[in-house]
């Protein structure tokens, strides 16, 4: 585990002209115009697939919230009652319970959320990885969960470049099996080069979730002291020496 700002290899200009080919897999409110992904774009071929997982997004989790029969159900039970004959005092108790269903509810309905922004996201992933062939993976926060599990499920074991990943947190909201070790269970080889960032200032992904994610896969593990959760720092060259832009260096094979 290190921590601070340590000083990263710096690009040689023989290996700028490589210009390696990095998927960036964003975060719930990033684009590929965001400062990580823009720092990286001048040395790198950047890929960035649109994930479409914001709230007014295509693959928002609002959107499968609204499918979820937990809200679907208390929803037309409370439109059958606003529209029936009965007694508005029976309207409006039955619209209350309604209501008190979706709060009882709510977890499942923010679960079924998630779950199928999640598994569509990683869908899309999964073809960039195939139409792009990277030769590493960078991910952030949703994008990061997303590359654990194409690690977990063997479809990626490259080198890869995780920031705040939100797995644990993401796979317990959308009550998915969350196991620490994320190499498939047919394989015996470990993963390659795998690096991973994290704030201990992080107030969105808990910082020990991804301490206990890099140690139980011999990840390496980079601590930063007092960066937010959107590592905005990590862009500017002054946080990390050779800055942001050159970090993948750090996760070549050797």
């Amino acid at each position: 585990e290190q921590a601070g700002t340590h000083r990263l290899p710096i690009m040689t200009m023989e290996e700028n002209k490589k210009r390696p080919k990095i998927l960036y897999l964003h975060g719930f409110e990033e684009n590929s115009g965001s400062p990580k992904p823009a720092s990286l774009r001048p040395h790198v071929e950047m890929h960035v697939p649109h994930l479409g997982v914001y709230l007014t997004h295509r693959n928002s989790p609002i959107r499968y919230m609204l499918s979820s029969p937990y809200l679907i159900g208390p929803i037309i039970l409370a439109i059958f009652l606003a529209k029936s004959t009965l007694p508005m005092s029976n309207k409006i108790l039955g619209c209350l319970l309604a209501g008190i269903g979706i709060v009882i509810k709510r977890r499942e309905i923010i679960a079924a959320g998630i779950r199928g922004s999640l598994l569509k996201s990683l869908n899309i992933a999964r073809n960039a990885l195939k139409e792009v062939k990277p030769d590493a993976v960078v991910a952030f926060s949703w994008g990061g969960c997303l590359a654990c599990l194409l690690l977990r499920e063997g479809s990626w074991n490259g080198p890869t470049l995780l920031l705040a990943p939100a797995y644990e947190l993401l796979l317990q909201k959308a009550m998915l099996p969350c196991p620490l070790r994320l190499e498939p269970k047919d394989s015996q080889a470990p993963h390659k080069s795998v690096l991973l960032i994290h704030s201990e200032a992080d107030q969105i992904v808990p910082f020990d979730a991804s301490r206990r994610l890099a140690k139980e896969n011999a990840f390496r593990f980079h601590r930063v002291p007092s960066e937010k959760h959107a590592l905005f720092g990590l862009a500017k060259e002054q946080v990390c020496g050779a800055g942001f832009n050159l970090l993948f260096l750090s996760i070549r094979p050797t």
